[in-house]
């Protein structure tokens, strides 16, 4: 923990350096023509410190050609104005702390004759413009190498981390999506664009935060805008997309085809996929840094994908679609060591489990939106999913008492067979009115759900205590059907300069019917009877109606001339009215009148956000919200395949509600392209529902009943620092996290004579993670070290407590050698402390690959990759719940190599 402390005290006071670093001097000015004297928008503002001209800050003018920098500290600056077909005019400043703004006048700009008559003018791109909340990077100001793709253009991009799981965090903050040309491309993966889009067809890189449809269209913020990075490519009209083909040891192949094509009005794509490496999709195929990561899910996997996606915005019509289809085969082997908690004694228990399962998915989003007018939208979205899976498997389960001596043994096997599907749609009206602000907005929700399975399960139990035998056929028969619609209404009326005054209605309906018929055999003679068991059988009718009014109150005090400064807030209460209603039919409570619950809640919320700057901000968020138990939740039987854990529901279950809470702050700086984010987080749940869990002692068999319990809350908080070094090149990111919760559990000794026993689980878990990385044209290399801790702690079974100790050091390396050869390595140790078992075995990882990029514009490839080439990949998982603590193996991809062929089309491209 010495290392620990230590690696804390550094980042705090780094963070606090961050914090003293405080910019507060804003430079504007107008830029105009010199003879005309008409002003010139769109003109490039750089403000560059002295004596290196590194930027500081940058802009483009707006409207009269007027600017404002973002703020920056004291100091000798020299501001470079330009504009196409003009001479740049560069302009020595001296900021002092004495006057917090500095007005430069009218800068002129003299058109420059040799650049108007030549036939072709170009003009040098600033690596970076400070456009109000949007940051923009041309893509001609980082190098990189020919054939390469979209990740490796944004991994130059000062303050950007992507980590193996394709997740993009720029200066703190996640990107969730990444689009073209302003349109979705397949859903806004990321993984899929990183890995496919060349890098020489992209012009410039937006970063904004792309507000959701509702709160463009109303003007109301609705706290679900989301981190995107919008690619602005070079030419508008042409196709893109890869070829990719590989073959290994094992019989492991890849395969796939995607094939892109964009207009100034159209996106359109199309993919197939085929491997049996774990691989999610195309994003993955034939990269190392991805496949290498393949059994972090545990299983072995064949997939095979396809998918079409089609945008269209033009005039009055913008048109969304996606559809997507997979097929999986899945072996999954599990090794588990689990201690259950009974109030002041355990139990212990080691299984073994395998699973085949064979899955298909297909899903389509659409979302077609019509501009009636300039102040009229019309915008509908229909859905659907439809899935089918089957699955076969075994299981040996041994149970020891608090003493370890055995309980029980349990031998079973079972297939089963589940189909869904999935339809619903989504129509909405919005109207501006005249009257600035002022909205109107209305919609319509419908959905239909129809789902069916059958299980069956065959178990063999041996019990010590009792020394009797048990063999158990059961059939299980099931299917479901819900229909739910819902309607929407909000009006909103600007009562000021500054605030909005929303009111809205929300009403929802639903009805869902589940059925679950158990057909039981007891013995060989009796395993043909097709009576199903009422006792263990269930069907239940649903009926929920769901009334929320919501008054909010919107202010904005935000100075968008200014370096959006200020404070803006929405802040409203809601009152929900629920009312629950069941009907049952089959079972134990088969026409008895259960109660009808009718419950009241309300709903207070708060989104804050104060802007320092339009690179500094804080934001504060709460809302209490209420949710319905679900209809397996609420039936009498939910699962009773296994005789050994019978999982039976509550009819009588509250709807829960939360109370969260959530406060974050970031801050980047332009100039030297650091920044800091922090946030800390709350959440306290009252009813919630849980597992009431009876443990019969003789044979070791659990029964669950759902039921409403109070105390589960947790909190939790995480700071990162990121900072390149003065040339750029070099990067450092460290970040911390601590989070604690408790969660609350009623377990039952035996099922008769014995109270339920309240426990209380706390855990508390923290990590820390810094990592360096050096970029350049020839080679890129990286060193990371990260610890992890994690302690458990339950009331009432205090000599039952754990803790364990993660720690891991790697590295990786990317080197481009003569000839367009370009190898890649990664290496991870992994130390391991206070796991069960053999768990505390420590690994190291290393993979590698070396690939070979020919043809003339280098759009084909060769690569051989090796994945774990010392063969110790393993999959260990700590899972804590409030009745048990298990430590879990997976079986995982082991090591292989291969061989791929990747061939790049692209006609957007240009010269870079």
């Amino acid at each position: 923990m010495k290392h620990t402390l230590i690696l804390l005290v550094l980042l705090w006071f780094s963070t606090g350096y961050l914090f003293a670093q405080k910019k507060d001097i804003a430079v504007s000015g107008q830029v105009i023509e010199t003879d005309t004297k008409e002003p010139v928008e769109m003109a490039t503002v750089q403000l560059l410190a002295l004596p290196d001209s590194v930027q500081a800050a940058g802009i483009t003018t707006g409207k009269q050609g007027r600017f404002t920098l973002p703020k920056v500290k004291s100091g000798k600056y020299l501001l470079k104005v330009s504009f196409v077909g003009y001479i740049t005019r560069f302009l020595p400043l001296t900021l002092s702390d004495k006057s917090l703004s500095r007005n430069v006048g009218s800068v002129t700009l003299t058109p420059d004759d040799v650049l108007l008559d030549e036939a072709v003018v170009t003009a040098e791109a600033p690596p970076v413009v400070i456009k109000a909340d949007t940051t923009e990077y041309s893509a001609s100001a980082f190098r990189v190498s020919a054939g390469a793709v979209l990740e490796d253009l944004i991994k130059k991009i000062p303050g950007t981390e992507i980590d193996a799981d394709g997740k993009i965090t720029l200066n703190g903050e996640e990107i969730k999506k990444i689009m073209v040309n302003g349109k979705d491309f397949f859903g806004g993966d990321t993984e899929m664009s990183l890995k496919n889009l060349p890098a020489d067809a992209v012009n410039k890189i937006k970063a904004y935060k792309k507000q959701s449809d509702r709160e463009r269209q109303t003007g109301i913020k609705d706290g679900k805008e989301e981190p995107v990075l919008d690619l602005t490519l070079k030419k508008n009209s042409g196709w893109m997309g890869n070829i990719v083909a590989g073959y290994g040891s094992k019989d492991r192949y890849e395969g796939g085809v995607m094939a892109n094509h964009f207009t100034d009005d159209v996106n359109m794509s199309l993919i197939g996929t085929a491997n049996n490496t774990n691989g999610r999709g195309f994003s993955e195929l034939g990269d190392a840094a991805r496949g290498m990561e393949g059994g972090r899910n545990g299983g072995l996997t064949t997939v095979q994908t396809g998918g079409f996606t089609y945008a269209k915005k033009k005039d009055k019509l913008d048109i969304r679609g996606n559809i997507r289809y997979r097929h999986n085969d899945r072996e999954f082997d599990v090794e588990s060591s689990n201690e259950t908690l009974l109030g002041n004694e355990s139990t212990f228990s080691n299984s073994r489990r395998t699973n085949k399962s064979n899955g298909h998915n297909l899903n389509g989003d659409f979302q077609v939106e019509w501009k009636i007018d300039s102040l009229s939208t019309l915008t509908f979205s229909p859905n659907f999913n439809y899935s089918k899976n089957s699955s076969l498997n075994d299981s040996w389960n041994k149970t020891l008492n608090g003493s370890k001596e055995p309980v029980n043994e349990t031998t079973s096997a079972g297939y089963g067979d589940n189909r869904n599907m999935v339809i619903s749609g989504t129509m909405s009206y919005n109207r501006r009115f005249k009257k600035q602000r002022r909205n109107l907005h209305v919609s319509v929700n419908v959905g239909y759900n129809n789902n069916s399975s059958e299980n069956f399960n065959d178990s063999y139990s041996q019990f010590f205590e009792r020394d009797s035998i048990s063999d158990i056929e059961r059939r299980n028969v099931g299917k479901g059907d819900s229909r739910n619609y819902n309607l929407f209404a909000m009006y909103s009326e600007p009562i000021s300069k500054h605030y909005i005054l929303s009111l809205g209605y929300n009403y929802s309906h639903s009805k869902g019917l589940s059925q679950s018929l158990v057909y039981d055999s007891i013995n060989y003679e009796q395993r043909f009877n097709l009576d199903f068991n009422n006792e263990l059988s269930s069907k239940v009718e649903n009926f929920y109606d769901d009334h929320n009014l919501n008054l909010s109150l919107q202010g904005d005090y935000v100075n968008r001339e200014k370096d959006y400064t200020g404070l803006s807030y929405n802040v409203g209460v809601g009152i929900n009215p629920k009312s629950t209603r069941s009907e049952t039919t089959i079972g134990p409570n088969a026409f008895k009148d259960l109660p009808r619950q009718n419950v009241v809640n309300w709903s207070p919320n708060l989104r804050l956000e104060y802007a320092f700057s339009s690179r500094e901000r804080l934001h504060i968020n709460y809302n209490g919200n209420s949710n319905a138990p679900n209809l397996l939740e609420l039936q009498e039987v939910i699962d009773v395949t296994d005789p050994m854990n019978l999982r039976y529901g509550n009819p009588n279950l509250k709807p829960s509600f939360s109370n969260n809470v959530y406060m974050g702050y970031n801050r980047y700086s332009p100039k030297s392209m650091r920044s800091i984010n922090a946030n800390v987080n709350y959440r306290n749940t009252m009813n919630s529902v849980v597992d009431r869990m009876t443990y019969d002692k003789e044979t070791g068999a659990r029964t669950y009943h759902k039921v409403n319990v109070n105390g589960n809350w947790s909190t939790g908080g995480w700071i990162s620092f990121t900072t390149p070094f003065k040339n750029k090149k070099f990067n450092l990111s460290a970040n911390v996290n601590l989070n604690y919760g408790d969660q609350m559990s009623y377990t039952t000794v035996n099922q008769e004579g014995m109270e339920m026993v309240l426990s209380t689980t706390h855990n508390f878990s923290t990590g820390e993670r810094i990592r360096g990385s050096y970029r350049s044209d020839k080679f890129d290399v990286s060193i990371n070290a990260s610890f992890r801790y994690n302690n458990i702690y339950n009331n009432k079974q205090k000599n039952s407590n754990r803790e364990t100790f993660d720690y891991t050091i790697g590295g990786d390396a990317n080197v481009k050698l003569p000839w367009d050869i370009e190898l890649s390595t990664d290496v991870n140790y992994r130390l391991k402390d206070g796991y069960s078992g053999n768990g505390d075995n420590d690994e190291l990882m290393w993979n590698a690959q070396v690939s070979k990029k020919f043809l003339k514009k280098k759009q084909a490839m060769i690569r051989f990759k090796v994945y774990d080439i010392l063969q110790q990949q393993s999959n260990l998982f700590r899972w804590v719940s409030g009745t048990s603590i298990s430590d879990t193996r997976y079986n995982t991809l082991t090591s292989y190599c291969m061989l791929h062929f990747v061939y790049r089309f692209n006609s957007l491209g240009g010269k870079r």
